[in-house]
């Protein structure tokens, strides 16, 4: 999410600090420096004009503001403004100042000289709180509470080896090529193969946040990989007993701190339950247990969905689960399973596909897998199904961006699909066209038998020739011609083949038929 900051200070040399420190938090906007508390106070009147989202999601006030006094200011802001969060920048962080600054309705203060780590905490806390409170401003917006930042999703395996990884790996990929930021953590903390299917050799991992009681963008930025796909990694220790060191208090700060950087965070939880990832099934939007066709998989898929409701981290209902390597042929199917485990099935399920699957996971490149794959197909339709890869109403420009890029991808799907329209519609009226055409022949053949017939007995060979022809076929017929000779009786005929419609515009090709059969009427006259 683009953070829009906007400061008013009249210290040149402050606005110059504190512009240089905005500019360097991931994803912030900074504006130009206000001098006045007058200056600043127009600017976000311009800005309401058009609407909540053209607002700046920050306003800094610096305490040596002039002419309206900080604090007066900081008040006309949140009274005026609600859905911006107000920050105080002051040389006095003092317990006296933080509460007036916090009763005048600021959402944070910071003190100087300024710190980059103590600006990014409080410019994000404000972000956050700026964004909860548009959510709750949007016209039609649902009644339920909103959840502050991105989706979370927790990708749980009900036993080794039925593709939690794979699944979890792929929703990812599927979010972020819908535009979407996203962030994959591996809380396998024993035995995390998320850097091996993605090729990844990187020290840092999610161990070396344990320890911080305040998780800021610059902490993340330390202890995360960017991905050569674009998706952002926050590995598993290298270490597996080093896992121990994240509690379930270290797993929701960091969560959290993801959760409001990233539209989309996806959780691969492997299939051990530890306070850390029952942290992130208990606090994801969506959680996903991952299971296979098979008596044993889906026993200990019962086993982990009983244990989170004991444990009450998730009821059985809230979960969904996704069969992978499903074939039509297998006797246990996903409505069984959904039965056995009192949790809801996704429409989606992943085919059976190894021999897709494993050049690229033997390559270490999973990010590379086909197209094309029917394995990938099912994945990325659980993203679909699971709205990761569902296009929002825009919130301020990078959503305003997304949904043009959204739009002009559906339109070009509409103008490929309407090219491709005629040369559907000429494909298939010629095969229509060779269906008639072997209609007639068919016809003609059978005509000229039965005339054939008819005249070696000395009966009307014109009415047995017409007798079983359609009228569009019998109305444009030619001949019969018959000829005699050595005992044979010889005939001819004509049909046209119609053009798409019998009865209509006919085709100009003629088709004939050809029949024989004994002259009976020769053999009588020979007999004395």
């Amino acid at each position: 999410m683009t953070v829009r900051i906007l400061a008013g200070t009249a210290d040149a040399d402050a606005a110059r600090a504190l512009l240089g420190l905005l500019g360097q938090l991931p994803d912030a906007e900074p504006a130009p420096a206000l001098p006045s508390s007058t200056a600043l106070l127009e600017a976000l009147a311009r800005s309401a004009e058009s609407g909540v989202d053209d607002l700046p999601e920050v306003v800094v006030v610096h305490d040596l503001i002039g002419p309206m006094p900080a604090l007066d200011l900081v008040r006309d802001i949140a009274l005026r403004f609600p859905a911006v969060g107000v920050v105080l920048l002051t040389a006095d962080p003092s317990p006296a100042m933080l509460a007036s600054a916090m009763n005048s309705g600021a959402r944070g203060v910071i003190g100087m000289p300024l710190a980059y780590d103590e600006l990014g905490a409080r410019v994000e806390a404000a972000a956050s709180w700026a964004e909860g409170v548009r959510r709750h401003l949007a016209p039609g917006r649902s009644t339920l509470p909103a959840v502050t930042g991105g989706t979370l999703v927790a990708v749980a395996g009900a036993k080794g080896g039925v593709g939690t990884t794979v699944t979890a790996v792929q929703l990812a990929l599927a979010a972020h090529a819908s535009g979407r930021s996203t962030a994959l953590v591996d809380l396998d903390l024993q035995g995390g193969d998320v850097a091996s299917y993605l090729d990844v050799q990187f020290r840092r991992s999610i161990a070396d946040l344990a320890d911080i009681a305040d998780v800021s963008s610059r902490v993340l930025n330390d202890a995360m990989y960017v991905h050569e796909s674009g998706i952002a990694l926050l590995l598993a220790p290298a270490e597996g007993e080093r896992g121990e060191d994240v509690t379930d208090r270290a797993a929701r700060l960091v969560l959290t701190a993801l959760r409001q950087r990233y539209e989309v965070v996806v959780v691969d939880c492997g299939t051990q339950v530890t306070s850390a990832n029952a942290v992130a099934v208990e606090t994801a939007d969506t959680a996903v247990l991952v299971t296979t066709p098979d008596v044993v998989a889906v026993r200990a898929a019962k086993r982990l969905v009983r244990m989170w409701d004991r444990l009450q981290v998730r009821k059985a209902q809230d979960t969904t689960t996704v069969v992978n390597r499903h074939t039509r042929a297998s006797e246990i199917q996903p409505s069984l399973i959904g039965r056995i485990t009192g949790t809801r099935v996704a429409e989606a399920a992943i085919p059976a596909g190894f021999r897709e699957l494993q050049p690229v996971i033997d390559a270490g490149r999973l990010h590379d897998l086909d197209g094309r794959s029917t394995v990938r197909a099912g994945i990325w339709s659980l993203a679909g199904e699971l709205g990761l890869v569902t296009v929002t109403a825009p919130t301020g420009r990078s959503g305003g961006k997304r949904l043009r890029r959204a739009d002009r991808d559906r339109g070009q799907v509409t103008l490929e699909t309407l090219g491709m329209t005629p040369v559907i519609l000429i494909t298939l009226i010629l095969v229509w066209q060779a269906v008639l055409a072997g209609y007639t022949f068919t016809l003609a053949g059978n005509a000229a038998d039965q005339a054939a017939s008819a005249a070696a007995v000395g009966d009307d060979f014109h009415a047995a020739a017409a007798e079983d022809l359609p009228g569009a076929w019998a109305s444009d017929m030619q001949g019969p011609d018959v000829s005699r000779g050595d005992g044979q009786v010889s005939v001819s005929l004509g049909l046209k083949v119609p053009v798409l419609f019998p009865g209509a515009i006919d085709f100009p090709v003629t088709v004939h038929g050809h029949a024989s059969a004994v002259d009976e009427d020769a053999g009588k006259e020979a007999t004395p």
